[in-house]
């Protein structure tokens, strides 16, 4: 039987690959199509926009990986069927839960592949590719979305009247106000009609500054041009932490642990924790599913693999989206069985499909 496995799992190689390079080259074509629609890219180093796109391409893997195995076990086990050779198999008394064991073995090394991308090379990527992506934003910066940036700058809370890209990636500012709170009751405000920004470089011109007391102003002076380093990230313009996908399954944890002990909603972080598992599942999934299918529709033409395969996988992520992105992060649904969701339901739907093949 080691020669059936091994027949098996070299039939399903070639589209494997086939299918897992395609998915990922269409989310870096799709990356990159989005860099030029929302940035103005003419001062943008090409390498940035490429280690972006390289940073990014470990979370599509984790996500391409499942439609990999769907596409390779619907093909192998299409072929074999539609060529006869499934029908030989099985008068020789091997039933059809054995051809399907080493798509199932496959299935779950690829899932631990998967998994292994996703605990230890995913985290660290992503948070590269935010940065990278701050750092396209800086240079690329469009003053009409710009406008009235608030931003914690340091220790300031800055509001800006209106950003404009200068020369030499530098970023110009316009009616700047600056306010922080030096000593519990002191409020310090500083105003200045210009500055700029440029390597994570704050440069604040013809400060004027006013100390309040309480509600009392108790001293107003103008002062020197003041530097703040700070350098600009994505996340501090819309406060948000870190993504579930920048952080490690240990990290997340505890964050979620940190935050239910501030009475924080922790949902969404409750939800990426859980798809850090469910996701690379879903290779076992398809490892069932796709060949079970497959045996029942593949007299119908060459290419119902391929297409048995596609809509498997449509089906499962839009199930996936809604499950994940609206039922859970809505909290209609426990996170975990959110989560869990798609899998349970195609993996009933294998078993089914599996006792009535058989």
């Amino acid at each position: 039987m080691k020669r059936l496995d091994r027949y098996i799992v070299r039939e399903m190689l070639v589209p494997f690959l086939i299918g897992t390079v395609a998915v990922v080259l269409m989310f870096q074509i799709n990356e990159l199509i989005a860099l030029y629609k929302n940035f103005n890219l003419s001062a943008v180093p090409m390498t940035a926009v490429l280690q972006v796109i390289l940073f990014k391409t470990p979370t599509y893997l984790n996500m391409t990986l499942p439609v990999g195995v769907s596409l390779a076990s619907s093909l192998a086990i299409s072929r074999l069927t539609r060529e006869s050779e499934l029908t030989a198999i099985r008068s020789a008394g091997v039933s059809i839960l054995r051809v399907v064991r080493p798509v199932m073995v496959a299935g779950v090394l690829v899932a631990g592949l998967n998994f292994w991308v996703a605990e230890s090379i995913m985290p660290s990527a992503t948070r590269k590719a935010f940065e990278r992506q701050s750092d396209i934003g800086t240079l690329a910066l469009n003053p009409e979305f710009k406008a009235n940036v608030v931003q914690q700058v340091g220790e300031y809370l800055a509001s800006i009247g209106s950003v404009e890209r200068g020369q030499e990636g530098a970023i110009k500012l316009t009616d700047i106000l600056l306010i922080t709170h030096p000593r519990v009751g002191e409020t310090l405000l500083i105003t200045a009609p210009s500055g700029s920004y440029k390597g994570g470089v704050w440069v604040i011109r013809q400060p004027y500054l006013r100390m309040f007391k309480d509600r009392n102003l108790v001293d107003a002076k103008p002062d020197q041009d003041m530097l703040i380093q700070e350098p600009i990230r994505i996340e501090q313009f819309f406060g948000q932490g870190p993504i579930p996908e920048q952080q490690s399954i240990t990290q997340l944890k505890n964050a979620i642990e940190m935050g239910k002990k501030a009475r924080q909603d922790m949902t969404m972080q409750e939800v990426g924790y859980y798809v850090r598992f469910s996701v690379p599942a879903a290779c076992i999934v398809f490892a069932l599913t796709g060949p079970v299918f497959a045996v029942w529709l593949a007299r119908s033409g060459a290419f119902i693999g391929v297409l048995l395969s596609i809509v498997l996988v449509l089906i499962y992520y839009n199930v996936f989206i809604v499950s994940t992105e609206i039922i859970g992060r809505n909290g209609w649904l426990d996170p975990m069985l959110s989560a869990w969701l798609p899998n349970i339901l195609f993996a009933v739907l294998g078993f089914f499909a599996l006792r009535r093949a058989e």
